[in-house]
């Protein structure tokens, strides 16, 4: 153990060491080298007194240069650091070791990757001299986004401070709760329970078990909560957290469970007679989080097949423990119904939804549409109207899947919206109600969450300049109104939006906008795209027409009055764009999924976030596993239509007046990487690259190939030429890519894609569904699949779905650089054509290509815009 001891500000003079701290910092460090100077500058930066603070470090093993960062703190800081090494035993182990050497009033078990406020430990001093007799305090948790460098503050539990610093009792606040990671404890109170931490729960729940056992150790669970301490919680750009890995742990679906949720659930039993409600609030919030990352589209669950019948067995003891009033009184998460339903009764008796809801009106169609959900055997279900029994225009039963399971089922019924319509479930009325809203709003700037913030526009200056910046869309909205209402509604009354994505164009949507231009003049078309990119600059340069600015008042304006926008992307800034439903408070046109490619994955937990009227599809397999009974989507054969892609038509077109002997472009064209890609910039669909993405394997494998001689050679000698084009999302990184000479990287934006693809002699790609192109063309196709295991597990975006690429794919799947550059060899030395078994997999997949999908979507959007009549 190193100690280092505290200094005056005076040269060789030694100021004495209090003989106890009023607060000690224990942490426990493993491999945080990177991060730890920000979270040393943040201790010496307390305005609090520091030489009555204590840090207890302990290196957990650590195989970088952590302990060489904290022994140079410790010989220099006047903080008195104490330096405990032991082998790598783990945090709990760690933060275990440290308690036991910590001297500390007050004891907080920071983690050595966040940071501090400056006035972090000045204001829980303030709260703890207010407050005497309390036991333990929670910090506000503010998130640090490390690849962003912003704080912001959107954690979950933001809202319990919105009332400023105070004292909540759980057992009037059960929805109140923190982590040990940001709290203080007393140390006496915590000796005198001797609680440590319980180093079998891993990799996670470890700070919560130990707080909630430390609250059940009070005679009262009074929790002190101290608004001004601001605790930075980072959310590194590396993903390599314990928090952010702990997804593929065993121990997440076993050992968390053994010795954290179900060790509580009996804890709370024996100490109180009971399971407190404050109890359950918190397993509530902890273990809703396996649901919510179920049903992301990039989900990181990893159940091992031999953990996963014990993991359900456990999920439903949990669930069964619970009072199902408290899950849906449950405030802090945000729960979608379908996860309280889950909670309450996936793992109970046979039940179905008592009020059914009615969760969209077509208002062109005049039809609404109701779900319930049930488990076990369907409920009998009777219809009526004014009387009469009918019979619903579309219905579906969709399942849901968790953790490798159907868990739960729901009915879909579009019928018509008629006040009298009546539902019945087995032979009982079921009262149908409206849905309530389904986002919580966002809070993502740091303290604007509550009363105390509402009110600082009225105590200061600064703060009314700041509301003034804030709240000045206020008039441009009205000015909107204004504009929707005139001007507006006589320009783009029942207007047909078009998009592509925000940025740039040339894909369904602007295939299907010069459809509607040349051949339907009756429809009153819109194309809509960012000013000044590249594609906007061409298309003003064509002399398109009707052409608006995304952004602008008059594209707010545009789509206030119109029926329907159709887009090749389902993204919220194009389905939900906020600058829009903020004027309304809703949307009122429909929403037609154009498709960017035909599906070949389960894609449901991304797609299902947003309502579809129209969902386009292009092939039977792609159409059935969307729109049949039994499939994940939100969506009936009401919305999903077999049409083909609006640009197969022009595609077919260019690729006839391109001969064989012309072709000659071999397109390398990966997909991108979800975890090697930044979420999505705030109201754009742009995406930037984390900063490991240079030095990935995905980078090395496609540099490699691209660099092969054997390839290079090949195409020399037949004399065509190579091409690098990547995702779109990875079209900015083509820049800083160091390829070869012969090599042409191609860009999308401002590009004619569809002219490419003709010219297109062989494609080589990986997951990608450009690969449907080529095929629709019968252009050959090499799947190289260097990291085939991690993506089609559910690493990258979406679920394993109906396709399988040996069997269904349009050409080889290879694995390794060696048989990729053989693959692209050989294909080269065939020819621009597809050999068998691949051509009849090609035919059998488009056995009608009559260059007519544009004529059918619009048909479809006509369908769908007129009332429906059950004749």
């Amino acid at each position: 153990m190193t100690d280092g001891a505290t200094a005056s500000s005076l040269p060789g003079v030694r100021e004495a060491v209090p003989a106890r701290p009023r607060f000690s910092i224990v942490t426990a460090v493993y491999n945080v080298e990177p991060y730890l100077p920000e979270f040393i500058a943040s201790l010496e930066a307390q305005t609090f007194d520091l030489s009555r603070l204590e840090v207890v470090a302990v290196d957990d093993g650590s195989t970088d240069g952590s302990l060489g960062v904290l022994e140079a703190w410790c010989r220099q800081s006047r903080i008195r650091v104490r330096i405990v090494r032991q082998p790598n035993a783990g945090a709990a182990a760690a933060r275990n070791t440290g308690l036991g050497h910590a001297t500390g009033e007050w004891v907080a078990f920071t983690d050595p990757d966040d940071a501090l406020d400056p006035r972090y430990f000045e204001a829980v001093d303030a709260f703890a001299t207010a407050h005497p007799g309390i036991q333990v305090m929670a910090t506000r948790v503010l998130m640090y986004d490390d690849a962003r460098g912003t704080l912001r503050n959107n954690h979950p539990r933001r809202a319990q401070f919105s009332r400023g610093n105070r004292v909540v009792d759980l057992r009037r606040e059960p929805n109140a709760f923190t982590s040990a990671t940001v709290a203080v404890f007393r140390r006496e109170r915590l000796e005198q329970l001797g609680l440590r931490y319980d180093t079998r729960i891993v990799p996670s729940f470890e700070d919560g078990h130990f707080m909630a056992c430390f609250m059940l150790g009070l005679k009262a669970p009074r929790l002190g909560l101290v608004r001004t301490a601001k605790y930075h919680y980072r959310r590194r750009e590396a993903a390599t957290s314990a928090s952010q890995t702990s997804w593929s742990h065993p121990g997440r679906y076993s050992a968390v469970f053994d010795y954290g949720y179900l060790d509580l659930v009996r804890r709370a039993r024996d100490a109180k007679g009971r399971l407190p409600e404050w109890v359950q609030q918190l397993i509530v919030y902890d273990v809703s989080a396996y649901i919510q990352e179920n049903d992301l589209p990039t989900s990181k669950v990893r159940i091992a097949p031999e953990l996963l019948d014990g993991f359900h067995e456990r999920l439903a003891t949990l669930f069964r423990a619970l009072d199902p009033a408290v899950v849906e009184a449950h405030g802090i998460r945000h729960l979608r119904p379908v996860w309280i339903d889950v909670i309450n009764h996936a793992y109970r008796e046979p039940w179905h939804t008592e009020r059914p809801e009615r969760t969209h009106v077509d208002r062109l169609m005049r039809l609404q549409r109701i779900d319930y959900r049930y488990t076990g055997t369907a409920p009998a279900e009777e219809l009526r109207v004014a009387g009469r029994p009918i019979s619903p225009a579309w219905s579906k039963r969709v399942v849901h899947r968790y953790f490798g399971r159907p868990l739960i089922e729901e009915r879909i019924l579009w019928v018509p919206n008629d006040p009298s319509l009546e539902l019945r479930l087995d032979g009982r009325p079921a009262k149908i109600v409206r849905r309530k809203p389904h986002a919580a709003p966002a809070i993502d700037e740091e303290g604007r969450d509550g009363l105390l913030d509402r009110l600082r526009p009225y105590i200061s200056r600064r703060a009314l300049r700041e509301f003034r910046t804030r709240h000045r869309h206020i008039v441009g909205d009205a000015w909107v109104r204004f504009l929707a209402g005139t001007t507006g509604l006589l320009r783009y009354r029942h207007a047909w939006v078009l998009m592509d994505r925000l940025h740039d164009a040339d894909d369904n949507g602007e295939r299907l906008f010069e459809y509607l231009a040349r051949e339907r003049p009756d429809i009153n078309a819109w194309f809509v795209l960012e000013r000044g990119t590249p594609d906007w600059q061409r298309m003003q340069a064509a002399g398109v027409r009707r052409l608006v600015a995304h952004g602008t008042r008059e594209w707010r304006s545009l789509l206030l009055n119109a029926d329907w926008v159709l887009s090749s992307h389902s993204d919220k800034p194009i389905v939900q764009p906020a600058e829009v439903i903020r004027v309304r408070g809703h949307s009122d046109w429909k929403f037609g999924f154009l498709q960017h490619g035909v599906i070949k994955d389960d894609l449901s937990p991304w797609l299902n976030a947003y309502e579809h009227d129209l969902f386009v599809t292009s092939t039977e397999p792609e159409y059935h596993s969307i729109a049949d009974d039994g499939t994940s989507y939100l969506v009936t054969k009401k919305e999903v239509r077999l049409t083909g892609l609006p640009r197969f038509d022009r595609l077919l077109r260019e690729a006839a007046a391109v001969p064989p002997d012309a072709r000659n472009l071999v397109i390398v064209g990966p997909t991108w990487r979800s975890w090697l890609a930044l979420p999505l910039e705030r109201g754009t669909q742009r995406r930037d690259m984390r900063s490991q993405f240079w030095d990935s394997e995905y980078v090395q494998r496609w540099s490699a190939l691209l660099a092969a001689p054997e390839i290079g050679a090949a195409v020399a000698a037949r004399g065509w030429q190579l091409a690098f084009m990547p995702h779109p999302n990875l079209q900015h990184a083509l820049d800083r890519l160091d390829l070869p000479e012969h090599v042409e990287a191609l860009q999308f934006e401002g590009t004619d894609v569809q002219a490419l693809y003709a010219r297109m002699a062989l494609l080589v790609t990986d997951y990608s569904s450009v690969a449907f192109n080529a095929a629709y063309i019968d252009r050959p196709t090499i799947y190289y699949q260097f990291d085939r295991q991690r993506v089609l597990s559910g690493g990258h975006v979406g679920r394993p779905g109906y396709f399988d690429y040996e069997r269904d794919g349009f050409g080889p799947v290879v694995l390794d650089h060696d048989a990729a550059v053989a693959a692209v060899v050989a294909a080269i030395g065939r020819g621009p054509e597809p050999g068998e078994p691949y051509a009849s997999r090609i035919a059998a997949t488009f056995p009608d290509r009559d260059g007519r999908a544009c004529e059918r979507v619009v048909a479809a959007v006509e369908a769908l815009s007129r009332p429906w009549s059950a004749a």
